[in-house]
């Protein structure tokens, strides 16, 4: 070795350490020194393998802490890694000396020593190393204080020697007090497993690849110089991947030449992924993970698309790791600030600068590892099928449409979820209102007297008439949720699941059915539902349960004050109050008519209760004022207990329609009970069907209304033969 006198500065030439230093900011993450610092031990293993030399590689993380009165750590002093690596021989000290060498290796840039600067004081090296058949030892400082910076260095040479043939290679790095305060609280409080776990999750991927040869590793805190805990890192604490490694494509993009589309390349990324299934409690998340150069990068945040971050499945839960030539080839300065931009980003970088380099965004990466992931897993495919089914089922009910969902993720919450496709349909509406007031400014443009007129209107209504649903679509969306809400709770109460009717007496479900179609004592058929039954009867006056000498149409009374004798002597033999009877639902729909609705609790035989009907009929056709001349009727027998035989048996005029399963009877005299003669009688028809048919028919009519202001999603729920029931 030459003489040389020590210490000495190295300075640069050629180069601006000041600038240098400037150019290249402090990383985000406190822990990234310390992983600077491993990272290096582990390369000067690997390094010292390749040389064909036989050791047991080990690495020793000791963090120094001045305590307090009462023990505990108050301020980290120092921080040393020391590993029996390479060393810094000739060529690997030369190779300090350069800033962005990348001779090294790894993928490596040569600037990760600057963090170590950044963070602490001092970095000091002590390093033993085989050379020319010698032992040969180096001590050298970096640091960016202002003696060092005013030699236009960063690098000062403290000594060089020769050591004896049996001394132990090894290198000792020394980091020196933390600059910054918030970096002291931050390892302050730091305890030794926390330590453990982080040096574990950051390096698992480098870690597996080691299998049962994985270094020693040692961690220690010391308070001054006293040892007061250690932790081993060994194969035991390393999991083992689930699964075979797997590998997906994701392309290039570019942008448009106008600014506004991302558009795929014909070139393709290959992308490694190791797969980990791992006891929660080991892992707090689902995640997936992008490393460069074999270890995790932070600053890349990607969503897993196929399994929400915090479900356990069986007690385990999931963990991918990323890796990649093209991570590793596009990796910056610093080891923390790797990017990846998602497609808002890109777009707005193109347009921020004018072009912007091709390169793959977040999203296909997310799509690719999703996919992957459900093929790998079972368990992981199903979640993933319940997420996509989840969000069918909220496009339907809310008329959501597949744009305004786009971003939507198996981790968003039904509010999250309409709040994306909310604050996009809010957008898009403010498109199209621009879009229409443009569209009402060349009505001024129209020459009645043209011959080409109507052609040009019927052009202009067409273009309106695609402006304007999305203006109206939020009410009509809350009338469709509203109505299919209803329908499920029809379900619901059929299948004698609700609340109130467990442990409740039987005429509960006839009290709970009678209220969802048309409230009991009501006469506000308009705020019914007595459209689960037929759609025009929202638009007749009628009442519910009300006692029949007390209703009134449209103001007047339906029945008679003033009776005579030999009819009120009928209407109150046997016991009876007949005109106290309240029919359950009566509608009147015009001059002459009227519709009687029965509903009979579920459990009961439905056919018992057909003479009932008639006897409501008649009594409305005998007892009514003046006023209302009504012969004309329309019956409906509903109940749950419905055989058709038992219909017949009891009424031999009713008819069978096995297509829709409901019985009818086409028409039946309805007596003028003050006439015996018949002359004055009426007739009705009638209909005895079930609940459950009600609700079909009506689930029916609900998607012909959804299929007029989205056909798409009604047409996904046709049959095969492309019709419903009444389409047939």
């Amino acid at each position: 070795m030459e003489e040389h006198i020590y210490p000495r500065f190295i300075s640069a030439v050629d180069l601006n350490w000041r600038g240098v230093l400037k150019g290249v900011t402090k990383a985000v993450d406190p822990y990234q020194p310390l992983y600077e610092a491993f990272t290096n031990s582990l390369e000067a293993i690997e390094l010292r393998k390749s040389k064909g030399d036989h050791f047991s590689p080990s690495i020793f993380v000791d963090l120094f802490f001045n305590p307090d009165m009462d023990g505990k750590n108050t301020e980290l002093v120092k921080l040393v890694v020391t590993d029996n690596g390479i060393g810094f021989d000739d060529v690997n000290f030369k190779r300090l000396q350069v800033f962005k060498d990348e001779s090294k290796g790894f993928s490596n840039r040569g600037s990760g020593r600057l963090q170590l600067l950044h963070s602490f004081t001092k970095a000091q090296y002590e390093s033993t190393y085989r050379q020319d058949g010698c032992i040969g030892k180096r001590m050298f400082v970096l640091s960016k204080a202002e003696a060092f910076l005013n030699q236009n260095t960063i690098l000062q040479l403290q000594s060089e020697d020769v050591c004896d043939a049996d001394t132990e290679i090894k290198t000792r790095l020394s980091l020196y007090d933390l600059r910054e305060n918030g970096d002291k609280r931050f390892y302050k409080d730091k305890t030794i497993d926390e330590i453990k776990a982080v040096i574990l999750d950051h390096y698992i991927m480098q870690f597996c690849a080691y299998g049962d040869n994985l270094p020693s590793i040692t961690i220690t805190y010391f308070q001054n110089t006293e040892q007061k805990e250690y932790r081993y890192i060994t194969t035991n604490d390393v999991p083992r991947p689930s699964a075979e490694d797997e590998n997906i494509e994701v392309p290039i993009c570019k942008i448009s030449s106008d600014m506004k589309r991302i558009e795929k390349t014909n070139e393709k990324v290959n992308i490694k992924i190791k797969s980990f299934k791992l006891p929660s409690s080991q892992i707090k998340k689902n995640a997936v993970k992008m490393t460069c150069k074999k270890e995790i990068v932070e600053t890349v945040k990607l969503k897993m698309d196929c399994l929400p971050s915090d479900m356990e499945i069986d007690s385990k839960r999931f963990l991918f790791l990323l890796s990649s030539d093209y991570f590793d080839d596009n990796m910056g300065d610093t080891r923390d600030s790797f990017e990846i931009l998602n497609k808002t980003d890109f777009r707005k970088k193109a347009k921020q600068y004018g072009s912007i380099t091709p390169q793959v965004v977040l999203e296909d990466i997310e799509t690719g590892v999703s996919e992957k992931a459900s093929e790998m897993y079972s368990e992981i495919h199903q979640q993933k099928e319940i997420h996509e089914q989840q969000l069918q089922e909220l496009k339907d009910t809310y008329m959501l449409s597949e744009e305004a969902l786009v971003d939507a993720n198996i981790n968003d919450t039904v509010e999250d979820i309409l709040a994306k496709a909310y604050a996009y349909d809010a957008k898009l509406i403010a498109k199209q209102d621009a879009a229409y007031q443009e569209k009402k400014k060349q009505l001024e443009a129209l020459d009645t007297t043209s011959e080409t007129y109507q052609d040009d209107l019927e052009e202009l209504v067409k273009e309106v008439s695609e402006i304007i649903p999305l203006q109206s679509k939020e009410s009509l969306s809350r009338y469709v949720t509203r109505r299919s809400l209803v329908l499920d709770l029809f379900q619901k109460l059929i299948d004698k699941e609700t609340e109130a009717q467990k442990n409740a007496e039987r005429a509960m479900d006839e009290r709970l059915i009678h209220n969802l179609i048309f409230r009991q004592h009501s006469d506000d058929t308009a705020s019914s539902d007595i459209w689960l039954l037929n759609e025009d009867y929202l638009h007749y006056t009628g009442c519910s349960e009300h006692k029949l000498k007390d209703i009134t149409v449209k103001g007047k009374k339906l029945f008679k004050d003033i009776i005579d004798e030999k009819e009120q002597e009928y209407l109150t033999s046997l016991g009876e109050d007949r005109l106290a009877k309240r029919p359950d639902i009566l509608l009147f729909p015009s001059e002459h008519k009227c519709i009687i609705i029965e509903l009979k609790s579920l459990d009961v035989n439905v056919s018992h209760y057909i003479h009932q009907v008639n006897q409501y009929a008649s009594f409305i056709r005998t007892y009514t004022t003046e006023d209302f001349y009504i012969d004309t009727f329309y019956g409906y027998l509903i109940g749950e207990g419905l055989r058709p035989e038992d219909v017949r048996g009891a009424d031999g005029d009713f008819k069978y329609d096995p297509k829709f399963n409901f019985c009818y009877r086409p028409s039946k005299n309805v007596s003028h009970l003050s006439d015996l003669s018949g002359k004055q009688d009426g007739s009705i028809y009638m209909e005895a069907m079930s609940y459950s048919e009600m609700l079909k028919r009506a689930k029916k009519r609900n998607e012909s209304f959804k299929e007029k202001l989205m056909p798409t999603v009604v047409e996904k729920e046709r049959g095969e033969d492309g019709l419903s029931q009444e389409d047939a």
